[in-house]
């Protein structure tokens, strides 16, 4: 027999009359997937935001670890539904993921401000769009990440590892990059206003549209890089390697 379908209009009638969850699965026979991918349909229909589905979630019951790329240990440990849960929870009770292994994770939107990721593998991890703003991230393994759309501003990213990675339209304004190394990494359109790239390595970097303006370039390594149509207005670029640089609209005063 075909499986009766589900009138969204009506499922948003018994929930506006206070039908709880029990009560949705036994009139629709669904299970607790099948109620969570309702929520989501609801959600997307624009009937119910994504907070409200958030609090009809049920309480985690699988504990979830964050051990340290080289020993092993275990770091934090909690009850979570995803890896991003269990990191924004152990950065809100302050712990230091300093050398955490989260490499290959999904963190996109991760609220992150202020987090101690200081040496933490983060190789290939998905940080679209998350807020990292004062992130500890001294020598962080970065490698190949994503961080699009990412807010980094006053980050501590001294000696870290972005080789190849997507920061394009990023917030670095006052990031801290000296001796990072960047080569090949997406900046397109990112703002890097009075960022501190000091001996920093952007060899063949995409800089196009970047902002740039103040920001401290000197003995940094552009050879290669894409400066197209780039901001660097009052930047300091003394002792910095500009040979085969593109540097066509870029605006250097």
């Amino acid at each position: 027999m075909a499986k009766k379908s589900i009138d969204p209009q009506e499922v948003w009638n018994d929930i506006s009359s206070g039908t709880d969850d029990a009560g949705l699965m036994r009139k629709y026979n669904l299970t607790m997937r099948g109620l969570m991918d309702l929520f989501i349909k609801l959600h997307e229909s624009g009937k119910i935001s994504a907070s409200d589905i958030e609090r009809r979630m049920p309480a985690p019951t699988t504990k979830l670890n964050i051990r340290n790329q080289f020993t092993d240990e275990i770091i934090f440990r909690e009850a979570a539904h995803t890896v991003k849960d269990l990191v924004e929870s152990a950065i809100r009770s302050g712990a230091d993921l300093a050398e955490a292994d989260l490499s290959g994770a999904n963190l996109f939107g991760l609220k992150g401000a202020g987090a101690a990721l200081s040496e933490a593998g983060l190789f290939r991890v998905n940080l679209g769009s998350a807020d990292l703003s004062r992130a500890l991230l001294f020598r962080a393994e970065l490698s190949d990440a994503i961080l699009k759309g990412a807010v980094l501003r006053s980050a501590e990213l001294s000696e870290a590892n972005l080789v190849a990675a997507d920061i394009s339209g990023g917030d670095l304004v006052g990031a801290c990059l000296v001796r990072a190394n960047l080569d090949r990494a997406n900046l397109e359109n990112a703002d890097l206003t009075n960022a501190d790239l000091t001996e920093a390595r952007l060899v063949g970097a995409n800089l196009t549209g970047a902002n740039l303006t103040a920001a401290k370039l000197m003995r940094a390594d552009l050879e290669q890089a894409n400066l197209t149509s780039a901001k660097l207005e009052t930047a300091d670029l003394d002792g910095a390697d500009l040979t085969s640089a593109i540097l066509e609209g870029t605006l250097i005063k």
